[in-house]
């Protein structure tokens, strides 16, 4: 199995355009992937109403280079997602290809733009804990399926990549629908597991020239990586990706569970990095979310008393602006509006996130509010760099 690795300093397009092809180049060219006439629907990120700069979507310089490439190849690119969470009962996808800048590289590549939420959904069988997924038929009827994720950190899953950015083919509400039916992370990391291979893209080319860390996949930090990765199997990308990042492959539930399923392959000794030697790509202090800390506990702790000491997220009354786009998104209702914020009701609060990973002004942070998890997470953040040695191989 090979995953190809380009250098990219920055967006200026000439530059990604040259990554894009020699990334390309390194595992047979686009023409491997597609032919003349083909419909290639190139799924992006395009997660929540985020400019380019901040680091949260695929940067439209990276979409117009695989455009380009793909109608290098004589094939048809579309452009389509669906975007987390919901505003005033709609999931707020139109406003996200604007401001992203998805709309406008869709236009000046020529490439047809697709809302999954408007483009009707099909139902399709899966082994996880939801049997039935309905996913954008746009994804299911395309020639060739190409996913453009962006490197991230994830509060829940660790890290969102190749496997993770697949969910956005599941249609507006429903996201939030499958995250309350599947609340326990490695539950809800099989449905992603089961929605990537009933996607299967043919072509994973990951924007990793500026990436995110720490508390993504949207209140993190941009991370100058410069990087462009592709690879047929998109659970080899996350497996090299998450080796880049200092996390042993296998501690990311959604690489693990595909490799185990045989829906790719995470095992790195069988993978072949082409264009730059692995070792030389390996991060030192690469940020990891806040709750990266239950992972690498004992599960009978996590799962017992701890449990109760899992950082919960809160409202910081300064950044918010009361827009109640949490409120509106959260898949259990476990929030309302008190005066002018939000007020989150633990008890049904199940983790998710979606009001983290949402909030346009960054104004839902991870906090211990559990006096005996301050201690705890006060202990492990003077340990860093030990949790960290602990967490690898």
């Amino acid at each position: 199995m090979q995953v190809s690795v380009s250098r990219c300093a920055d967006y200026n397009q000439d530059m990604v355009d040259q990554a894009v092809h020699a990334a390309m180049t390194h595992i047979g060219g686009m023409e491997r992937f597609v032919r003349p006439g083909q419909k290639v629907l190139l799924k992006v990120n395009a997660l929540t109403m985020k400019l380019p700069e901040e680091a949260v979507t695929t940067h439209p310089a990276v979409i117009m280079a695989v455009a380009a490439e793909v109608k290098k190849a004589g094939g048809i690119p579309l452009v389509g997602d669906s975007s987390g969470g919901m505003a005033a009962g709609q999931a707020p996808t139109k406003k996200t290809f604007e401001v992203a800048g998805i709309a406008g590289a869709a236009e000046v590549a020529g490439a047809e733009l697709v809302n999954f939420d408007m483009a009707g959904a099909a139902a399709v069988p899966a082994e996880g804990p939801i049997p039935i997924l309905h996913l954008a038929r746009p994804v299911l009827e395309a020639d060739v399926v190409i996913s453009l994720p962006k490197l991230k950190t994830h509060s829940v899953t660790i890290l969102t990549g190749a496997v993770k950015n697949m969910f956005g083919c599941v249609p507006g509400h429903r996201k939030a629908e499958y995250h309350r039916m599947a609340p326990r992370v490695k539950d809800f990391a099989r449905v992603l597991v089961d929605v990537y291979e009933a996607t299967r893209p043919a072509l994973t080319i990951m924007d990793g020239i500026v990436g995110m860390e720490g508390s993504g996949p949207s209140a993190g930090n941009p991370r100058e990586l410069g990087l462009i990765l592709a690879a047929p199997d998109g659970v080899a990308l996350d497996a090299v990706v998450a080796h880049i990042a200092g996390i042993a492959p296998f501690k990311v539930h959604t690489t693990r569970i595909a490799h185990q399923r045989g829906v790719g392959m995470g095992d790195l000794s069988k993978i072949e990095v082409l264009g730059e030697r692995l070792e030389n790509l390996k991060l030192r202090d690469f940020d990891l979310p806040s709750n990266l800390m239950f992972e690498v506990m004992p599960g009978f702790l996590v799962s017992g008393v701890l449990g109760m000491l899992r950082a919960r997220p809160v409202i910081a009354e300064d950044a918010c602006a009361g827009c109640r786009f949490c409120v509106d998104s959260c898949p259990v209702k476990a929030m309302e509006m008190s005066e002018k914020i939000p007020v989150i009701d633990y008890n049904r609060c199940i983790s998710c996130l979606c009001c983290q990973e949402l909030c346009p002004r960054k104004a839902v942070q991870m906090k211990q509010i559990h006096p005996l998890g301050r201690v705890l997470a006060g202990i492990v953040s003077h340990s860093k760099e030990k949790k960290r040695r602990r967490y690898l191989k």
